[in-house]
C-alpha cells in the first residue's frame, strides 16, 4: 500500500505538480509518523499540514481554472469542497480517538486513492484545456 508521486502523474503544468508532490509528500509523511509510532502530536501536526496543504493547494488551482476560463470550473470546484469536507472528517476524528492501524490505513488509502483518480481525470482534463487554450494564442 504505496501512494507516491511518479513521472506518469505529471500534468505539464510545473506549479501543479510540485504541488501534487508535496501532497503525496505529506500523506506518506502522516502514514509513516503512525506507523512508527509517532507522539500523538507528531501525528496531530503532519496531519493538521496535509488538510492546510490541500486548501492552499485546491484555491490555487481553483484560481488558475477561473483565470483560463475552465468550463468545468464549477464541478471540478464542487470535488475539491466534498474532499476538503472529508479529509476535514478524518483530521477531526484523528484528533479525538485512538489510533488505530485500521484508522491510519482508511486514512492513508482514502487520500491517496482520492489524490490518484483525481490527477488522473480532473487535473489532467483541466491541464489539458489550459495548455490548448494558451497554444492557440
Amino acid at each position: 500500500m504505496s501512494f507516491a508521486w511518479s513521472p506518469d502523474l505529471a500534468t505539464g503544468n510545473a506549479v501543479i505538480d510540485h504541488q501534487h508532490q508535496q501532497l503525496f509528500a505529506a500523506a506518506s509523511a502522516l502514514y509513516d509518523a503512525c506507523q512508527i509510532g509517532q507522539e500523538r502530536q507528531e501525528v496531530e501536526r503532519t496531519m493538521e499540514f496535509l488538510v492546510k496543504y490541500t486548501l492552499k493547494h485546491f484555491a490555487e488551482e481553483e484560481a488558475l481554472q477561473q483565470e483560463h476560463d475552465y468550463p468545468h470550473c464549477l464541478a471540478h470546484k464542487q470535488l475539491h469542497d466534498e474532499f476538503k469536507r472529508t479529509v476535514q472528517a478524518l483530521a477531526l476524528k484523528m484528533f479525538q480517538e485512538t489510533l488505530t492501524d485500521d484508522f491510519i490505513s482508511e486514512v492513508y488509502i482514502t487520500i491517496g486513492e482520492w489524490l490518484l483518480n483525481h490527477i488522473r481525470g480532473e487535473d489532467f482534463r483541466m491541464v489539458e484545456y489550459i495548455q490548448s487554450k494558451t497554444q492557440t494564442i
